[in-house]
C-alpha cells in the first residue's frame, strides 16, 4: 500500500465525519493536508477514485478469504459510523456497495479456484456467473442488516448467508452442473 495515497483517502475519510461526501472537496483535503492538488491528482482521477480506494483498502485489512462472511458482519459492527456516512449520501453508498460488491466477489472466486478443482475449468462467464449469483445473496442480506440497524442479529445473518453459500459439496454439484 502506497503511504501517501492512503493519507489522502484517511483525509477524506475525516472529512466525510464532519459533512456529506458530495460537500467534500479535493481543495478540503488537500488544504488540511498542506499540499497541491496536483499531489491529489498523481494518485487519483477523482474524489469519487479517492473512496473507493478506501473503502477497498479497509475491506482488504478487514475481511478475510477464511471467515468472509463473519468478516462482512464484523466489519459492519466494527464500522458502523463508517458504513453510516457512507450510506447517507447515494454516490458514496454506491461506491461502498459497489467495492463491496468487486471485493467479496474476488475472495469468493478466490476461495472457489483454491477448494473446487472443477472451477478451475470454468469459463471466465460461468465463474462470474456463479460467483455473481452468490455474492448478490450475501451482498443482500448484509444491506438489510445495515439498513435495519443490525437487525436480526449478526449470529441469524451469518446462518442466513451460510444457507445462501450452502456446503461444500452444494458448490461442487453447482459447478459440476456448469461444467456439463
Amino acid at each position: 500500500m502506497n503511504k501517501r495515497k492512503f493519507e489522502f483517502a484517511l483525509e477524506l475519510n475525516r472529512e466525510m465525519q464532519s459533512k456529506a461526501f458530495s460537500k467534500v472537496s479535493i481543495s478540503d483535503i488537500c488544504d488540511n493536508m498542506k499540499c497541491s492538488r496536483q499531489s491529489f491528482y498523481y494518485y487519483f482521477d477523482a474524489i469519487d477514485d479517492c473512496l473507493a480506494y478506501f473503502v477497498k483498502e479497509s475491506f482488504k485489512n478487514q475481511i478475510k478469504e477464511d471467515y468472509l462472511v463473519s468478516d462482512i458482519f464484523n466489519y459492519f459492527e466494527n464500522n458502523t459510523k463508517f458504513v453510516s456516512i457512507c450510506n447517507a449520501d447515494a454516490s458514496s453508498r454506491s461506491i461502498f456497495w459497489d467495492g463491496l460488491y468487486v471485493y467479496v466477489k474476488k475472495v469468493l472466486d478466490l476461495i472457489y479456484s483454491k477448494n473446487i478443482v472443477e472451477y478451475l475449468a470454468l469459463y471466465a462467464e460461468q465463474k462470474d456467473a456463479i460467483t455473481s449469483f452468490y455474492v448478490a445473496g450475501i451482498l443482500e442480506e448484509a444491506r438489510l442488516y445495515v439498513l435495519n440497524n443490525h437487525l436480526p442479529t449478526k449470529e441469524k445473518c451469518i446462518a442466513y448467508c451460510k444457507a445462501i453459500l450452502g456446503t461444500g459439496e452444494d458448490m461442487r454439484n453447482t459447478v459440476l452442473r456448469f461444467n456439463r
